[in-house]
């Protein structure tokens, strides 16, 4: 520049990437032109990646304990449905004088009037070897049905039991047990095998 002009610019760049611009007058005064950027106003690219790294090695490390954690949560629900299914057959066929039916393992959401229905919650299943249907009698007892048409609820001579499995070969299990009175005599936990 030459001497004759009376200002100049002066251009400094700091250590940490923000730009000052200054213009120098002739009495030898200083005078900023623009906004400087004293204050870092974001995030770096690198910063984000690294936070998106870390974000994701967490999420890979939670993710089996959360799916073992909704298997549990379906398990524990659906023994509990199949609990409130069992009690409300029971109270219905006391109240209403007639032979409640429950239906496990079905695929008919709608009950009806003599029959309730259940099914397991999310993975859940109830264990192959035990019976699929259960009856109350007029005095709340637990029974089989009969072959017969209409089936017939011939009283149980034992404790019935039900395995909830948390998923096929899961394991982890609730074993609901009711005694021949039509009782909830325990939930216990099992392995499923």
């Amino acid at each position: 520049m030459s001497a004759t002009h009376p200002f100049f610019y002066a251009l400094n760049l700091d250590c940490i990437g923000s730009v000052k611009i200054s213009v120098n007058l002739e009495n030898g005064e200083s005078k900023k032109v623009g906004k400087a950027m004293d204050k870092n106003r974001g995030f770096t690219l690198i910063e984000l990646m690294v936070t998106i790294a870390v974000l994701a090695i967490i999420a890979t490390m939670a993710a089996p304990s959360f799916g073992d954690m909704m298997a549990t949560q379906n398990l524990n629900r659906s023994t509990q449905d199949l609990i409130f299914t069992f009690n409300q057959a029971r109270s219905k066929a006391v109240l209403e004088r007639r032979t409640m039916i429950v239906s496990l393992n079905t695929s008919q959401i709608n009950n009806s009037v003599s029959q309730l229905n259940w099914t397991p919650s999310g993975k859940a299943l109830l264990k192959g070897s035990f019976s699929t249907s259960i009856c109350f009698n007029l005095l709340g007892g637990v029974g089989d049905l009969n072959g017969a048409t209409p089936p017939q609820c011939i009283p149980a001579t034992a404790d019935k039991t039900f395995e909830i499995c948390n998923k096929s070969n899961g394991s982890k299990s609730k074993i609901v047990t009711i005694s021949k009175m039509g009782t909830i005599q325990q939930v216990i936990e099992g392995s499923c095998s």
